[in-house]
């Protein structure tokens, strides 16, 4: 049987063209962690994680020695042993859910390379085109109007909006979208934990006419009673995001009512396997869900797509972050188009790798051999 023989680690800091705003933060860079997982048969998983210091908790800084702990965990056991593996990673230290997605998604590329096999079909999908919503950070009316216009004549199918920073800016915000891409393309929002219930309730009973399919996130993320109030006079749909990390979470919100979906992303669930439980019960409850992202490459994207197309409940799909970035640091995966047409290739795993050039350039560290 393989063993893990040694792993790289490395820190991305990939440039915005301009600063991206939400209500929790504005980012100029993402700055993700990768690991290359190499076993004794000569095959390689790789893996990413996305640790934003407001969601996670994490910072690349505490990520990347975390990684190195984890790596020095790991080294000389069996990779395709992977609930064992990802069960030692969450009883060795609490919490690092987005470095536990690097290694997650490391350790299921590696095993769907052992089984020559893409990533959805060792998942139990069938490949199927995909339809990512365009996010839009927070800005003027004016430039979300044109952003958005430009999204539609693309052919963009839903568009998300970041909003968060007041009544009055996010109406004539949304206000100004609709009015400059017509009706037909749903709106997501998302307020990024921005609201008070108040708030909340008072605003979207305002936007209500504006065709928003859901509003992701309104309250602070521990207001589980909160939601549940809101959801229940609200006329738009409730997601939880930042609520929403683990199954614990996932098997609290459903039982009590407080949403109408789930948004799963990687980096919170720390991985696949967490993902695919948060979607279980999800279903179970009769809860939609979107998988969401926060800042990943086209080797996150990958991963969250193929685990798309073996989950037909996660309905909603959030993936375009790569189009943020002035330059792409991983090669191969699925193909994004820019109106948010994902698709997928037949390639062992989930198919993408860093460039080697952004290998070369960039922070990294080897543990073993």
């Amino acid at each position: 049987m393989p063993t893990i023989a040694r792993i790289e680690i490395i820190e991305l800091d990939i440039p915005y063209p301009h600063p991206f705003k939400i209500a929790l933060a504005v980012m100029n860079s993402a700055r993700n962690i990768v690991v290359r997982v190499h076993d004794s048969d000569g095959l390689v998983g790789v893996g990413e994680g996305c640790p934003p210091r407001f969601v996670t908790g994490e910072a690349p800084e505490t990520a990347f020695e975390a990684a190195k702990l984890y790596a020095q965990l790991l080294i000389g056991k069996n990779p395709l042993e992977i609930n064992t593996r990802l069960r030692e990673l969450e009883q060795y230290m609490l919490k690092n859910p987005a470095i536990r997605c690097a290694y997650d998604l490391a350790l299921y590329d590696l095993l769907a390379k052992h089984a020559e096999l893409p990533l959805y079909a060792l998942l139990g999908g069938e490949k199927k085109v995909i339809y990512s919503n365009r996010t839009i950070g927070i800005d003027s009316p004016e430039k979300m109007a044109a952003t958005a216009k430009q999204h539609v004549e693309n052919g963009t199918k839903a568009i998300k909006v970041k909003v968060g920073t007041g009544k009055a800016e996010d109406i004539a915000r949304i206000r100004a979208i609709r009015e400059a891409i017509g009706s037909g393309v749903p709106l997501r929002l998302d307020a990024n934990q921005a609201w008070d219930e108040i708030t909340a309730i008072n605003i979207l009973t305002a936007l209500a006419e504006y065709e928003i399919e859901v509003c992701e996130q309104p309250l602070p993320y521990w207001n589980f009673e909160g939601l549940k109030r809101l959801r229940e006079r609200s006329p738009i749909a409730i997601m939880a995001d930042e609520s929403i990390f683990d199954a614990h979470d996932a098997f609290r919100l459903a039982s009590s009512g407080a949403v109408d979906y789930f948004n799963i992303k990687l980096a919170k669930s720390a991985g696949i396997h967490g993902a695919m439980k948060i979607n279980a019960i999800g279903e179970a409850a009769g809860i939609k869900c979107m998988l969401g992202g926060m800042s990943e490459s086209l080797i996150g994207v990958s991963a969250g797509a193929h685990l798309i197309c073996a989950c037909p409940n996660i309905s909603l799909h959030d993936l375009d972050s790569p189009f943020h970035f002035t330059e792409e640091p991983s090669i191969g995966g699925v193909d994004f188009q820019p109106n948010g047409t994902v698709t997928l290739t037949d390639a062992h795993g989930h198919g993408a790798d860093m460039k080697p050039e952004w290998i070369q350039k960039s922070k990294r560290i080897v543990i073993g051999e």
